[in-house]
């Protein structure tokens, strides 16, 4: 409990503007009236379903998905005694490119970005599942539904570093706070958040819901950790995004978490680490500092044997929309009512939440759509 309220306190103070800490494996497809979950592509459809000239036209700006961007890197530690986990992550080129892909307004961009970070954060470290010989990645989704005009902020994350998000109203602009930051608290609002741990082994998956404290992100997760999950975190995360341009410039976040059985004398000295990084996460970052420096600030005299090694990957947004979840979007839709925009506009047009790639269906698509569930029925 210490610990958490330490973490706190930097967040809402020090840490400010962006302690701003973020997924299941669903795509987000929307027509113009629905945003619809869809289950896992089955590579079968042809073609005839399109992307839009414009996605075509904006072919680079999806170019930092296809690998991790140079310098994004995760780093996770284990004190020697076992009794403390340490996380840190660099996201800046990851952050960046899903913004300025999803043109987000400057609040929009931090809060968007601090829930993806946290979801790295909190995906890793976690066992694949495996049944049959066959391996499957555990999963962490986290949405924020406030009462804010940003609506929604969504992401999902898995344990090879895969993460998206998206939130649902990305042009919000607001005055900046009273301490002349991006007011992340007033547009995300107060509401609840679902944390939705899943395995494809497991029979169902784990969900817990809890009251938005302070629309911060990064609190209200340190908050849902340490009260649902009974695990004492300490979590920053941040976000900082350029007057001038509106970009973002740094991006990353580092969490703790104490083991069961901690000693005294190990949750003095994390604490100790925390109150002596000098700065905040993006601070940090626009200092010069990797991951690893990070992590290993965290954990200053906590692994001074080294006894476990430390581990990385390099984090990824990545999109997994397909022709067959827009198929299966359309056809969990009253097919009367397709037809009638059909008739009406000539085509649908079906968006990805995620990647804002637009896909256009003709009258065939649309039979076909329907024809495959009814089939599958």
């Amino acid at each position: 409990k210490g610990l958490l309220a330490l973490a706190l306190v930097g967040c809402s103070s020090a840490f400010t503007p962006a302690l701003f800490p973020v997924t299941t494996t669903r795509a987000h497809l929307s027509t113009s009236k629905h945003v619809v979950p869809c289950a896992q592509p089955r590579a079968r459809f042809g073609t005839r379903l399109r992307m839009s000239d414009e996605s075509k036209s904006d072919e680079q700006e999806f170019a930092f998905m296809l690998a991790p961007v140079e310098g994004d890197e995760f780093v996770g530690m284990v004190a020697d005694n076992g009794e403390a986990t340490f996380k840190a992550v660099v996201a800046t080129g990851l952050v960046k490119g899903a913004t300025s892909m999803q043109k987000t307004a400057p609040v929009a961009s931090a809060a968007l970005g601090r829930a993806m970070i946290c979801t790295i954060l909190l995906s890793q470290g976690k066992k694949e599942g495996e049944m049959y010989g066959e391996k499957g990645r555990e999963t962490i989704q986290l949405d924020f539904r406030g009462d804010g005009p940003l609506t929604q902020v969504f992401a999902l994350g898995d344990s090879a570093g895969e993460v998206r998000g998206y939130v649902a109203e990305p042009h919000v602009h607001l005055p900046l706070n009273e301490r002349g930051k991006l007011d992340v608290a007033k547009a995300v609002g107060k509401g609840f958040l679902t944390v939705v741990r899943n395995n494809p082994f497991w029979q169902q998956p784990y969900t817990g819901i809890t009251s938005i404290v302070s629309g911060e992100v990064a609190e209200d997760i340190a908050h849902y950790l340490t009260e649902s999950e009974q695990t004492p975190s300490a979590l920053g995360a941040g976000v900082l995004v350029s007057a001038d341009s509106e970009q973002v410039t740094a991006a990353g976040g580092w969490l703790v978490q104490m083991l069961p059985g901690a000693t005294e004398e190990t949750i003095s000295q994390v604490e100790k680490n925390i109150m002596a990084l000098k700065g905040s996460p993006t601070e940090l970052i626009s200092s010069g500092k990797t991951a690893h420096e990070i992590c290993a600030a965290l954990a200053a005299g906590l692994r001074d044997n080294e006894a476990i090694a430390p581990y990385s990957l390099r984090p990824r947004f990545t999109c997994k929309c397909s022709i067959d979840k827009v198929y299966r979007t359309i056809a969990l839709l009253p097919r009367e009512e397709m037809e009638d925009t059909l008739a009406k506009e000539g085509e649908i047009e079906v968006k990805c939440e995620f990647c804002k790639r637009t896909y256009r269906l003709k009258g065939k698509d649309l039979a076909e759509a329907y024809e495959t569930a009814s089939s599958q029925d």
